[in-house]
């Protein structure tokens, strides 16, 4: 198992993972540092407005990344019949396992770096509504999970159809209709995948004055029951990928 991820390790270096890695999180610092509330009335409330819109803008680009992470990682066992020769010389499991594992870690990363990002904007601008920690650390697992559950569901594709473009179209697609649901009833959400990141956000929008423009947040309860479920999800895409991997001819 070592000398698998040593081996994937050599290869990110030539696909030039690191970049890919902090591309996503870089995306959402500018997006965050566009529209980032500024003012001296901002300072209390900096924080849940930056915390609100997050999710917002993973909708956007998580699946678009995670397609883009999933296909990168797979390429070169698409190529020229790749597999055929890596099967010879390692087991099925050892390259599966070495690849998830590494991609596990490239999406958590992300996750970190995004978070990471968040919160040094907000101490540039001063804002004082830190949120509790619990709601922070819960943000990183939900977000965590439902990059992995992209990100599984983006490998499936590309080890099931031998190829890279489906599994990108349909992150890309999967980007256009979360926004849509992000606009639509919540429940709405609960239906699309690729919206997840939204229902399991940390703060709502509790009241907003069309007159004034002043917007009121507000914590939202820890939803672990979609929490589980994305987990699930996670899961049972990782498995139909291994099932793949294991029993396709070559």
């Amino acid at each position: 198992m070592l000398r698998s991820l040593r081996a994937e390790c050599q290869k990110a270096k030539r696909r030039h993972d690191l970049a890919a890695c902090l591309l996503l999180p870089l995306a959402v610092l500018l997006w965050s540092w566009y529209s980032a509330p500024g003012g001296t009335k901002s300072a209390e409330d900096g924080y849940h407005a930056l915390l609100y819109t997050l999710p917002i803008m993973n909708t956007v680009l998580l699946p678009v990344g995670m397609a883009m992470l999933a296909s990168r990682l797979w390429d070169v066992e698409v190529k020229g019949n790749f597999p055929k020769l890596l099967y010879t010389l390692q087991s099925r499991q050892s390259l599966f396992l070495a690849k998830s594992l590494f991609g596990t870690a490239e999406v958590l990363l992300i996750v970190a770096l995004e978070l990471a990002g968040v919160f040094c904007l907000g101490l540039r601008n001063g804002y004082q509504d830190f949120p509790p920690t619990e709601q922070f650390f819960y943000l990183f697992l939900c977000t965590s999970a439902v990059g992995l559950m992209l990100f599984f569901s983006e490998l499936m594709l590309t080890v099931l159809l031998a190829n890279p473009l489906p599994a990108l179209c349909t992150g890309i697609a999967g980007a256009l209709i979360g926004l849509f649901a992000a606009f639509m009833p919540s429940v709405f959400c609960y239906f699309i995948p690729w919206s997840y990141c939204i229902p399991l956000g940390s703060y709502i929008m509790a009241s907003w004055d069309p007159e004034t423009k002043i917007v009121a947040y507000a914590i939202r309860d820890f939803n672990l029951p979609l929490l589980v479920w994305s987990i699930l999800l996670g899961s049972l895409f990782f498995e139909v990928t291994w099932h793949s991997i294991r029993t396709k001819e070559v």
